[in-house]
């Protein structure tokens, strides 16, 4: 029989010890870590309520939640895993996507290509784009137009919907500096002295009248514009003059073509003029969209769901 060493068991209660100091440690940092990724009294665990440092509602997509979730804006340490975005969605991330109508469904009620004076009818127009259509004024001054065949070949007129700070050319806006957006009918003009001309010559566009009065309404979510109840026909002082007689606009709803564009508000320049008003707006950087679907049957639910997402 072998005969234990007389100082084994003083070899036992150091490892036993060395043990339990060992596992307070490992405690005590487990409960330093927690308390410093939880700064900010913001709670870290499993439940989606730090939402990788989005404070209310996971919206940053590109921002892991792995694990305990502690990556994100404020927090004290990041995780190794990665969520990248995939492929097929960086075009919906370019630089000045909203500018860029990705798809265009549009929606005729009521009689189409009416003639003239004949008010039965309209559109209704679901716009997407590649990236988040601005409503702050950060975008600057820009739109999107819906050109019908009476556009083409009728009275001129097109329908837009725009947004810009610093001009005010509707009744729905609040002041100058409101960039809400609202949608007009115009007619467009060639305006080589204020706006110049293209490449072959031609004079650039600018607008040449102007409804002060909104047709329809508008709804920006996300990157879609929701234009709603566009009628045929629509009467409205101008905007040059909102306490004008009425002008009257009539695109139809047989549309050929929907865009986007820029505004350049070229302002006037000294005299008595008040320092907002203009010498013309000239239309630029018109951009068709990339497809253009035309349904006659108008939705009963939101245009969304016949949109391809």
């Amino acid at each position: 029989m072998t005969k234990t060493p007389r100082n084994s068991k003083y070899l036992w209660i150091a490892i036993i010890t060395s043990i339990a100091v060992t596992s307070i440690l490992v405690v005590g940092t487990a409960v330093a870590s927690d308390k410093a990724y939880a700064s900010n009294s913001r709670v870290q665990e499993n439940t989606a309520r730090n939402d990788c440092g989005n404070k209310f509602l996971p919206m940053n997509v590109l921002c892991s939640n792995t694990g305990s979730q502690v990556q994100g804006d404020g927090n004290a340490a990041t995780l190794t895993s990665t969520q990248n975005a995939p492929k097929s969605a960086l075009p919906d991330m370019i630089f000045d996507g909203f500018l860029n109508i990705k798809q265009a469904f549009i929606k005729p009620f009521g009689q189409t290509d009416p003639p003239v004076g004949n008010t039965n009818g309209g559109l209704d127009a679901f716009l997407k784009t590649h990236g988040l259509i601005p409503q702050d004024g950060q975008g600057g001054a820009f739109g999107y137009g819906i050109l019908t065949k009476n556009t083409d070949t009728g009275d001129g007129s097109l329908i837009v919907t725009t947004t810009h700070a610093g001009v005010l050319d509707s009744a729905v806006q609040q002041n100058i500096n409101d960039p809400v957006w609202h949608n007009h009918m115009i007619k467009l003009v060639g305006d080589a002295n204020h706006c110049g001309t293209d490449e072959s010559g031609e004079p650039n566009p600018a607008v040449g009248q102007i409804t002060w009065e909104q047709p329809g309404h508008v709804q920006i979510v996300g990157r879609t514009a929701h234009l709603i109840g566009i009628p045929n026909q629509f009467s409205s002082p101008s905007s040059f003059d909102p306490n004008g007689p009425n002008q009257t606009y009539e695109p139809g709803n047989v549309v050929e073509k929907v865009v986007s564009f820029k505004l350049v508000p070229v302002p006037s320049t000294g005299g008595s003029a008040p320092d907002h008003t203009l010498k013309a707006v000239c239309v630029t950087d018109i951009t068709p969209a990339e497809k253009l679907i035309v349904n006659s049957m108008r939705s009963t639910g939101p245009l969304l769901n016949y949109m391809d997402h």
